[in-house]
């Protein structure tokens, strides 16, 4: 059936007569009635029943409008539905994200992203960071947050540095220090990282400087070592991201070190095919949080994992 025979169907129970009918459609009352008897003929039943100059609709006319009004609705929210996609308020998105960023701040910039973006279907999954890299490799993930230190094929990424910041509970002494330094943390309760580049790092500044920590305790989670610090277990240098959101909390405060130590991650693409529109403004989100959060970012330009000479520079 005809699009133009239903268009001719619903206009004649809407205006009542078939004259009426084809003046709104722009049409000749032989027209609309052609079509309505094209549509009676491919469904096999009468839509109207004559009742001396008036059409009724027909038992079966009526069930058939019923449909037909659905249809109708259904084309009409195509408007809006173009709209959506468009202002990029439509779709889906894949996300795999290491524990790290997936705990607190990026679930933050998802419902900030989803408010913008109410249509959209998002599949937000945390996995280990050679978890993330495979899903990456495999096309089928949109983005990735991971660590990685190898060249891998079928990956696209951007290194994303900034600086570790330090995690006092408020009743510690240091938290009236406007910046902490390594010797502040000698003798410190220090809440240890496991198998982290940044504990190595932290263990190799206190080797340099002669300096120890009280080790009581050793975590696999930033976000393990922030629950401690709240706790008021003792002290932690972690990444600026898990740091201001833990600072949020009245009994935690942040510091920020007064020597170097760069926290680093990549932001992963498949890169064998475009960028997803959604994955772009989905990092926008990202880098506008940092912001407010006063997180500075060094993002580097987009390179090609296959061959990590090579830099491909995005727009």
């Amino acid at each position: 059936m005809k699009l133009t025979q239903l268009n001719a169907f619903k206009a004649v129970i809407e205006c009542q007569t078939v004259t009426a009918a084809a003046e709104r459609l722009n049409l000749s009352q032989p027209a609309v009635s052609r079509l309505l008897s094209g549509l009676e003929q491919r469904l096999g039943f009468n839509l109207f029943i004559r009742k001396g100059n008036r059409l009724v609709l027909s038992d079966e006319g009526e069930a058939f409008y019923l449909e037909v009004a659905k249809v109708f609705e259904a084309v009409s929210g195509l408007d809006s539905a173009a709209d959506s996609i468009r202002s990029h308020r439509f779709g889906s998105l894949n996300i795999a994200a290491m524990p790290l960023l997936s705990n607190a701040f990026l679930p933050r910039i998802l419902a900030t992203f989803l408010k913008q973006s109410s249509r959209m279907k998002v599949g937000f999954k945390t996995y280990r960071s050679e978890d993330v890299v495979r899903r990456v490799q495999s096309q089928t993930t949109d983005i990735g947050f991971a660590f990685i230190d190898e060249q891998l094929a079928g990956v696209k990424a951007q290194k994303v540095e900034s600086e570790c910041v330090c995690l006092l509970p408020a009743s510690s002494p240091l938290a009236n220090k406007m910046s902490i330094d390594i010797y502040d943390i000698a003798n410190q309760v220090l809440i240890r990282h496991e198998k982290d580049i940044t504990q190595r790092r932290i263990d190799q500044l206190l080797r340099r400087y002669n300096l120890s920590t009280i080790e009581h305790i050793e975590v696999s989670l930033a976000s393990t070592a922030a629950a401690l610090v709240r706790e008021g277990v003792g002290i932690a240098i972690t990444d600026p991201f898990t740091a201001h959101m833990a600072s949020e909390h009245c009994d935690v405060v942040m510091r920020p070190l007064t020597f170097l130590l760069p926290f680093e991650f990549d932001i992963l693409y498949p890169a064998l095919k475009p960028i997803h529109r959604h994955a772009e403004l989905f990092i926008e989100q990202f880098m506008l949080l940092a912001d407010e959060m006063n997180i500075y970012l060094k993002i580097g330009s987009m390179r090609d994992l296959n061959n990590d000479d090579t830099e491909i520079h995005h727009s």
